[in-house]
């Protein structure tokens, strides 16, 4: 009876030991864990892509939300990245609204932009406030050639997200567009046959 009881309590107390062990290694490695993730974010910040997503440039910046934001006439755009390589701009103007399309380019810390040469304009058509028929077009679309152009942004952190200004003649600011989603963006552009237009497929 006594072998048993020794027998018994030697291997309570060996499961005991492994059970106390394994939770020992399992908070050792949840702290191992804790710093990895700090370092990837920073990493992330570090290495920055921009496929897939929409930012706004405009003259004002809200460093409280990390937000650019302009209140003017023809001091905004969007910036629509479609993959590792090709961008789509739209410059917001009153009467008319300018649609390009480009290469971008990501070095160090700044994002080198060249623009195509064809532009579509898209021009309010005032005549169709007063039109009763419904016959005249809201909008007119034309399809012009302009000279190829460049511009470039320099990225800087903003409470770890990723902005970036620019420092050509004017300072202006790019951040996320929290307005609108890259998806429901696009399906606008393709809605309106800007895509076409523009020859993106």
């Amino acid at each position: 009876m006594i072998i048993k009881k020794v027998i018994l309590i030697f291997l309570f107390s060996t499961l005991l030991f492994f059970s106390a062990s394994c939770n020992q290694s399992q908070k050792e490695s949840v702290l191992e864990e804790e710093p990895k993730s700090v370092i990837n974010k920073k990493e992330d910040i570090k290495n920055f892509f921009l496929s897939n997503k929409l930012y706004l440039l405009a003259p004002e910046f809200n460093s409280k939300d990390c937000e650019s934001f302009g209140e003017c006439d023809c001091c905004s755009s969007n910036y629509l990245f479609l993959d590792d390589e090709n961008f789509i701009c739209v410059d917001y103007c009153l009467e008319v609204d300018n649609f390009y399309t480009g290469k971008y380019k990501i070095e160090n810390e700044r994002v080198e932009l060249k623009y195509n040469s064809t532009v579509v304009n898209k021009e309010y058509n005032w005549e169709s406030e007063s039109d009763t028929t419904n016959i005249q077009p809201e909008y007119f679309y034309k399809i012009e050639k302009c000279k190829p152009f460049q511009s470039t942004w320099i990225k800087f952190n903003c409470k770890e997200k990723i902005c970036f200004k620019t420092t050509e003649k004017e300072t202006d600011y790019a951040s996320v567009d929290k307005t609108k989603t890259y998806e429901s963006f696009l399906e606008e552009l393709k809605k309106e046959g800007i895509l076409k237009r523009l020859n993106v497929k």
